[in-house]
């Protein structure tokens, strides 16, 4: 699926916590892993080249050896969008935010990333533990019942087969009235995980979740379970308050406390 991670930073701590969830997943592929920072000016390469190898210095002995490589742009994201086609089999893993000498902020960089490459995108959130990156283990992948939030589910897909994953697929709805409606809730998740097995040839898992609040929902259930990965689309509605489904996956990069693999459905820059 992948067999490079491809690692932005800006010099700030907060993108540097990328680098050891990155090279987890690298090593777990034996594929390679490629840290790069992009500068807004051609003078600013030099002090840059510095301070990368100094921060990779600090980090300590990874897994997989390290590229690096410094790029002047005045636009942070065409020039990654540009070097992650130059590279094959590849995947971007980033952190949420930074605030270093960049033309932007990492969060920002992730949506225009999304838009120009069509992810998926490996997003690691302020609260991710030290000791994520497993590709192997549980994923949570959150469904609204729209067709834009199971555009996630080939990717869902590939990942259990490549990499023998667990899948969970999770719908996040109102708390019961009546505890008969269990079984019409469970229909729609069942549904998707019975195409998915077949799909697979992995048994797929699923679960109803009651809550009010889909992204306190979906990152709390992760947390319980000892879920590895979130995996979801950027786009749809929830089916509980109609927001876009980008507004919950903000809000689950923001509190998760494992990785978040999202993805942006292709099609919707033509809608």
């Amino acid at each position: 699926m992948f067999q490079q991670v491809v690692v932005p930073i800006d010099g700030s701590a907060a993108s540097w916590k990328a680098v050891s969830v990155a090279a987890r997943m690298a090593a777990a592929v034996d594929g390679k892993l490629e840290v790069v920072w992009v500068v807004d000016r051609v003078g600013a390469v030099g002090g840059a080249e510095a301070e990368l190898a100094a921060g990779l210095d600090r980090i300590g002995p990874l897994p997989v050896p390290i590229d690096a490589e410094v790029i002047a742009s005045d636009s942070v994201a065409t020039a990654l969008a540009d070097h992650f086609e130059s590279r094959v089999g590849a995947i971007f893993v980033m952190s949420s935010h930074g605030h270093g000498r960049s033309v932007g902020v990492l969060g920002g960089v992730a949506n225009e990333l999304l838009r120009k490459t069509f992810g998926p995108i490996v997003v690691v959130g302020p609260h991710v533990a030290d000791d994520a990156g497993a590709i192997d283990g549980r994923l949570v992948v959150p469904l609204d019942g729209s067709p834009h939030a199971e555009t996630i589910l080939p990717i869902v897909s590939a990942w259990v087969v490549e990499f023998s994953a667990v899948a969970w697929l999770v719908e996040v709805v109102e708390p019961l009235l009546l505890k008969g409606d269990d079984i019409i809730e469970s229909a729609y998740p069942a549904r998707c995980a019975r195409k998915l097995a077949v799909d697979t040839g992995h048994e797929i898992e699923f679960d109803v979740l009651h809550d009010r609040n889909p992204s306190q929902a979906i990152t709390g259930y992760a947390d319980h379970t000892g879920a590895s990965l979130i995996m979801l689309s950027t786009h749809g509605r929830t089916g509980l308050s109609r927001l876009r489904m980008g507004s919950v996956a903000a809000d689950v990069v923001r509190h998760a406390t494992c990785p978040v693999v999202l993805y942006r459905p292709p099609h919707l820059d033509r809608t």
